[in-house]
């Protein structure tokens, strides 16, 4: 499982860098990063410090760092400037999705903007895992099994221009783990894929077991032994002024 550290960031700076490249000889990019978690700020940070040559020989880059929540965000915004891209990747889980994207399709994006979703797909474990156990009031945090058809379902109903990308990324994660109660790494995976605080202590037995035989059957071996579920993703482009 990997968690948010500033690597996809990076990498799409990467590649808009190279895309400018074509057309000026050196560009300037200000990235404005909003985490409230430290720990991965830090990280993030590190990262930026030590940008390897070829891309600071294409562009000049300039980093924010807010501390705070997106929601903190919101609040305390000053209309200071205008953005020609903005990006979600993978955080979109953690809001209200139509009031994010109508804040920033609204108020933060350039006019000829675009906004980036990086977010699962329909087919992707996690979101099945939603569908199936919402209707049952398993689900404390709904927002965490949004998947593409979500973000699409805001742009339609808000009249705006979107094209989902063809094709998607799936990668393995080993939940091996989670079926060993006595694992301190798979009682926090279970969390995670629950979203779910020590869900091995807090779930009554009969909906743990629903749960676990849930990622059973989800699940296929390896040549290991191991237990993988599939995290699927897409992209989807969200445009304004066209």
């Amino acid at each position: 499982m990997e968690w948010p550290n500033g690597t996809n960031d990076l990498s799409f700076i990467e590649i808009l860098s190279k895309i400018c490249r074509e057309k000026v000889e050196k560009c300037h990019f200000f990235q404005r990063t909003i985490e409230p978690d430290g720990n991965v700020l830090q990280i993030f940070q590190a990262k930026a410090e030590d940008l390897p040559e070829s891309l600071k020989s294409r562009a000049d880059i300039e980093f924010e760092w807010l501390p705070m929540t997106y929601q903190e965000y919101v609040k305390q915004k000053k209309v200071d400037i205008m953005f020609d891209l903005v990006h979600f990747f993978h955080s979109l889980y953690f809001l209200d999705i139509e009031e994010a994207l109508k804040h920033c399709y609204e108020r933060e994006l350039g006019t000829k903007g675009v906004i980036v979703c990086a977010v699962r797909t329909e087919k992707s474990a996690l979101v099945r895992y939603g569908r199936t156990f919402s209707c049952q009031g398993l689900i404390l945090n709904h927002g965490f099994h949004y998947s593409s058809k979500d973000v699409t379902d805001v742009a339609k109903k808000n009249g705006w221009k979107y094209v989902e990308c063809p094709g998607e990324i799936g990668k393995p994660c080993d939940i091996t783990a989670i079926f060993d109660q006595s694992s301190v790494q798979g009682n926090i995976l279970l969390d995670f894929l629950t979203q779910w605080v020590d869900v091995r202590v807090t779930a009554s037995q009969e909906n743990l077991e629903k749960i676990l035989n849930f990622w059973e059957e989800e699940c296929s071996v390896d040549g290991c032994g191991r237990k993988l579920i599939m995290m699927r993703v897409c992209t989807i482009l969200i445009f304004k002024g066209i």
